[in-house]
C-alpha cells in the first residue's frame, strides 16, 4: 500500500471517530459508504488498523482508545497541531473536489479571486534560506504599482489571505505584502543575515494582519446575541477568546487583544448583534463609527 493511501486511511479513521465512537467493523462499513475511500480502497485489516492508531498517536498527536467493554474505538485526546489539521482539511477539500467533478455540480465554491497561494512555496524556500527577493506590488488602496526587493521572514494567514511578512531593504522596516498582489516574483540569489523578528510573538495578540501600531492589548469583552453567540462560540474570533458567560438573553467572551482597526471593524459587522462591554475607551470608539456610518445616511 502507497504513502499516500496510508495517509488518507488516517485522515479517514481520524474523521469518522470525531464523529462517535464506533468498532472496528463500523468504522470500515462507514468507509465501504464511501466513495472516495472506496475507490482508493482504504479498507484495512484489523491488524492494520491497531498499527493505524498507534501511527495516528505519533504523527498527528491524537490519541485513539479502545473501550474493552463495548470494543469502541474513541478519541481521547486531541491535541493535533495546527499546520497538520489544515493539511488535513485540504485533503478532505481536494478529494472533495475530485469526487465533485465525477458526480456533477453539488461542489458550489465562493466566487473570488487567486489568492496568490503559487508564490508560497517560492517564498517558504526563500525565508528558509535567506534569500532576498523582489516583485511588483499592486497597492489595495490604488492603482499604483511599486517595484520591491524584500528580506521574507514569515507567512501569515489572515481572513481568507496569506501575506509575505518582510523586511523592505529600501528602508529596513517590517512590512506585509498580500499575496495575491504580488505579482513577477524573482527569487534572487543574494543572500541576507538572520533578521531577529519573532513573527508568532509579535501577531498573538493581533486580530488580522495590523501589526505595528502603539495600541497595547488589552482585555476585551464582547456580549453577542444567543444566536450569533453561538456562531462565534463555533468559528472564535481570536484564539485568546473565552467563554464567560451563557445565558438566554446573551453569551459573552473575553479577549487578550490589540484593539487594532481590522479589530474594530471586525465587530462593527456584527450590527446590533453585539455589544462592547468593555474596556471604555473601545466602547466610545465604537460607538463614534456607529454615529459616523449613520450620518451618511443624512
Amino acid at each position: 500500500m502507497s504513502v499516500r493511501q496510508t495517509i488518507k486511511r488516517h485522515y479517514k479513521i481520524i474523521s469518522l471517530l470525531r464523529l462517535r465512537p464506533m468498532s472496528y467493523e463500523e468504522v470500515q462499513d462507514m468507509m465501504a459508504d464511501d466513495p472516495d475511500a472506496v475507490e482508493e480502497d482504504l479498507f484495512s485489516s484489523q491488524r492494520t488498523f491497531q498499527r493505524d492508531i498507534k501511527d495516528i498517536e505519533t504523527i498527528h498527536k491524537i490519541e485513539i482508545k479502545c473501550n474493552r467493554s463495548t470494543k469502541k474505538y474513541a478519541i481521547v485526546e486531541d491535541v493535533e497541531e495546527t499546520h497538520s489539521q489544515r493539511l488535513r482539511e485540504n485533503f478532505d477539500l481536494l478529494n472533495a473536489i475530485r469526487l465533485s467533478k465525477s458526480f456533477g455540480n453539488q461542489l458550489i465554491f465562493e466566487e473570488r479571486k487567486p489568492l496568490g497561494t503559487h508564490h508560497l512555496a517560492g517564498l517558504l524556500h526563500a525565508s528558509q534560506n535567506f534569500l532576498e527577493v523582489a516583485f511588483e506590488y499592486h497597492k489595495f488602496w490604488d492603482t499604483s504599482v511599486s517595484t520591491r526587493k524584500v528580506k521574507p521572514i514569515a507567512l501569515k494567514e489572515a481572513r481568507n489571505r496569506w501575506y509575505l511578512i518582510a523586511e523592505d531593504t529600501k528602508d529596513d522596516i517590517i512590512k506585509n505584502f498580500s499575496l495575491d498582489r504580488i505579482q513577477k516574483l524573482e527569487i534572487t540569489k543574494e543572500k541576507f543575515k538572520h533578521i531577529e523578528y519573532q513573527a508568532y510573538e509579535e501577531f498573538k495578540n493581533s486580530f488580522g494582519i495590523i501589526n505595528g501600531t502603539n495600541e497595547d492589548p488589552v482585555k476585551v469583552i464582547l456580549s453577542f446575541t444567543p444566536r450569533e453567540g453561538r456562531y462565534v462560540e463555533s468559528l472564535p474570533l481570536h484564539h485568546s477568546q473565552k467563554l464567560i458567560l451563557n445565558n438566554e438573553k446573551e453569551i459573552r467572551f473575553s479577549y487578550f487583544i490589540r484593539p487594532t482597526y481590522d479589530f474594530r471593524m471586525e465587530i462593527l459587522s456584527y450590527g446590533d448583534q453585539v455589544k462592547v462591554v468593555e474596556p471604555k475607551a473601545l466602547q466610545t470608539q465604537i460607538k463614534k463609527e456607529l454615529q459616523s456610518s449613520i450620518s451618511n445616511y443624512k
